[in-house]
């Protein structure tokens, strides 16, 4: 059991990975792509000194991430063009504005995201490529896998299971995501009850994950992540509660609600990944539900796994108040780091 515990407080040393992303918008107009490379203070700061980022110091940023960064067009390196502009990006990011020269016309991109090495190992590196309005081009890359290609063209299945792999990978790093999954099952319950728990939970997301993607609701990161945090942090303490008054039955009663009311939140907490890539509505729509679904898979499989081992854990009478003290204090911490980083 005292392996189960130190693999619940794995997600601390990882907390600074889930939200370390960076993003890049590529656009190629004939031999010319225009760029705009996206970063959160917080990274950027563990590797260099950046005191104000309304005067940021553009030498250092071009050596730190644009020289790196490395263009190909059909194979042959495009040249970094001088005149980079940075700006602040909302309250805790920066943008940087750069162009870079290509010695043909640009059909196929291949990419070379060589900060990943610098960054922290959780970091990822989500880039928009749009050769045209309606062609348009997602990819990720990672310190593991830093490069990747794009061309003019782009099956619509290629798409679907691209986006659908992001949403499994999403869920499956998206460590206060899981917290909070594992956090509802400890109480047990029949099966018609955690079915109707998941469900619950299923639907709110996809509903606030649409809104968000959509841009009809978009409340701000800062807003969300703590409430995500505090989700985990309630759950965990209810089932102290429930445990320490002998009415877990009562609890699982209406547990669905609660799983429902916190989906929602959730879901706007899945949206900011598949927002940022700024797709046009037309593919947006399928982005959507191909990474809905890809989300909906990672949580199945969590949740598979996650019900034997619990059931089997249970067992032990000590077992479920210590791992609830456990969700609620991971919950506990991400408040606390996620106000701090608020501010």
């Amino acid at each position: 059991m005292r392996g189960f515990f130190i693999l619940l407080f794995l997600p601390v040393a990882a907390l600074a990975h889930q939200s370390s992303i960076s993003y890049s918008e590529l656009s190629p107009r004939g031999r010319e792509v225009s760029a705009t490379l996206r970063f959160a203070l917080a990274d950027l700061r563990t590797q260099m000194k950046l005191e104000d980022p309304r005067a940021p110091p553009i030498p250092a940023l071009t050596r730190l991430v644009l020289e790196p960064f490395i263009l190909k067009a059909a194979g042959v390196s495009c040249a970094l063009q001088p005149g980079v502009i940075a700006e602040p990006d909302g309250e805790d990011g920066l943008a940087l504005h750069a162009r870079w020269a290509c010695p043909q016309d640009v059909e196929e991109l291949s990419v070379r995201v060589g900060f990943l090495e610098l960054f922290p190992p959780g970091h990822a590196h989500l880039s928009r490529i749009e050769f045209a309005p309606d062609e348009v081009s997602q990819r990720v890359a990672q310190r593991d896998e830093p490069s990747f290609e794009a061309r003019r063209t782009r099956s619509a299945s290629s798409a679907f299971w691209r986006f659908l792999l992001l949403g499994v990978e999403h869920i499956f790093t998206g460590y206060d995501h899981v917290a909070f999954l594992v956090g509802l099952l400890l109480l047990g319950g029949t099966i018609g009850e955690l079915v109707k728990i998941v469900t619950a939970f299923t639907v709110a997301h996809s509903i606030t994950l649409a809104l968000a993607a959509l841009e009809i609701v978009t409340p701000p990161a800062r807003a969300i992540e703590p409430l995500i945090a505090a989700s985990i942090m309630f759950v965990g303490l209810e089932n102290l509660w429930a445990l320490r008054r002998g009415s877990a039955q009562s609890a699982l009663r209406h547990r669905w609600a609660l799983s429902f009311a916190f989906g929602l939140v959730h879901g706007f907490g899945f949206a900011a990944v598949l927002r940022e890539l700024r797709l046009p509505r037309a593919a947006l729509t399928a982005g959507l539900v191909s990474f809905n679904f890809g989300v909906e898979c990672g949580q199945v499989c969590i949740v598979l796994a996650a019900l034997p081992l619990l059931s089997h854990l249970r067992r032990a009478p000590r077992f479920a108040p210590a791992a609830s003290a456990c969700v609620a204090g991971l919950g506990g911490l991400w408040l606390v780091n996620r106000l701090l980083l608020a501010h």
